[in-house]
Order: C-alpha cells, then structure tokens, then sequence
C-alpha cells in the first residue's frame, strides 16, 4: 500500500511548484515573481522535514506512512521511511493466515481487486500529477477565459484566479496568490476520473523566517469514497 501511497503523494506534492507559468504570465512584476520561486526553491533545499501521509476509505484510516524527508547534494529529494504503516503492520501479524488462503479462489479474488485498487490510485496519482504540468498553451488558454479577483475570508489579502477547461472539458482551477511576497498561498483543482468527480486542495504556509512549503494537500475521490491526506510540518534548517 506504501507504494500506492507514494504515486499519488508525488502527484500531490508537485503543487509546490504549480503553475509557475501562470503566475508569471499575469503578474505585474514577472522577473521578481520568477526570483522569488527560484530563491524559495533553492532555500528548502536548506531544510529537513516530516511528511505524514494517510489514506481513508468511507472515513477509516487504512494506511498511514511518516517519512523524514531531505534533498541530497544532486538536489534529489530522499525519502526515509519512520514507520511501516498500517498496513504492513497488519501484514506482519496476519501473514500466516493470508498465505494459507491465497491459494483459494477467494484469495485470488483479493489479490485481483488490490492490483485494481493499486491501478486506480495510480491513475488518480498521474491526473493530479497532470495539474503540475499544464502545457504553456493550455495554460495560457486558462488564462485567457480566468477571472481575478481579490481573495476573501481566511484568503483575505491574496490574488484570486479562477478558469475552467484547464485538462478536461468541465474542470476548475482556483489560484490564490500572496501578491506582497509572490509565493502560493492555496491551489484548488475540481476535475474527473472515469466521469467522476476528484477533487484537489493544496494549501502553504511559511517557515518563520524561511521559505513557503505545501502544507497540506487533501484529494477526495466521492464516487469511491476516498480521501488521502498528506501533512509536511516540522522543517529544520540543515546545520541548525
């Protein structure tokens, strides 16, 4: 299930550098806004962190994996497993009574319906992975059709861009911008798998003193009753 977990996490973390090509295109100032990402970049390069990635179905926790996570002298992020999840855990005290049934026809339909489930969560891992990659003239297409508005409530003081038709025919994309310090502050994508729903949010925060890092990322998939939640906190300054 780690494995699972780690297609569709990429694809989640990618958000971290989103739509690089859109805010340059609509900022007013798009040499600083590109300095910025590239210094922010560069600076988490500098720091150490957790990531806790848990997956829920009809609500359950089914998994859940800690990973320290830092970037090598290549500039390669390495990922350290802290712990088996929930599922290997499980494995490790139910193995024995799964090895004497997988044998038997009902373990081969087990084993079927896991590869199905791992083949989906890939799938939903590369469209959510596709929203890091829009090509410059689908990109610039959405921007044409977007509208900007002043962000509200808990997005107060940010740039609020919102289009439609970014991937697929009938998807949404909602930017909100810090326009003072040019970083992300929340990305939003509502688009479709198999003609159902899935939905994206990213949200950022800042390192007290540092570089601004994807927080949080939720992606909920309704038609299967699926939410995968990934968590980065505890950032360290390497040497600190």
């Amino acid at each position: 299930m780690s494995s699972k977990l780690g297609l569709i996490r990429t694809g989640c973390f990618a958000f971290s550098g989103v739509l690089f090509l859109s805010v340059v295109l609509i900022a007013q100032d798009k040499e600083k806004f590109a300095q910025a990402q590239q210094q922010n970049k560069e600076a988490l390069k500098q720091y150490t962190w957790k990531s806790r990635t848990e997956l829920k179905m009809k609500g359950e926790s089914k998994n859940v994996t800690l990973e320290q996570m830092r970037y090598d002298l290549d500039g390669k992020l390495q990922k350290t497993p802290l712990t088996g999840g929930a599922e290997q855990q499980a494995e490790e005290t139910g193995g024995r009574r799964r090895g004497r049934r997988r044998g038997s026809l009902k373990g081969k339909i087990v084993e079927k319906k896991k590869a199905e489930f791992a083949q989906m969560m890939k799938e939903l891992g590369q469209l959510v992975a596709s929203y890091a990659h829009v090509p410059p003239e689908k990109m610039q297409a959405f921007l044409k059709g977007a509208m900007v508005t002043p962000g509200e409530g808990d997005n107060a003081g940010t740039l609020r861009i919102q289009g439609g038709d970014v991937l697929q025919e009938g998807d949404a994309m909602t930017i909100w911008i810090n326009p003072q310090t040019s970083m992300m502050h929340r990305v939003e994508i509502l688009t479709y798998y198999e003609e159902n729903a899935v939905k994206s949010l990213s949200e950022f925060r800042s390192v007290s003193g540092g570089p601004t890092y994807q927080a949080r990322t939720t992606l909920l998939y309704p038609e299967k009753e699926i939410e995968l939640i990934v968590e980065n906190y505890d950032y360290a300054h390497v040497g600190s």
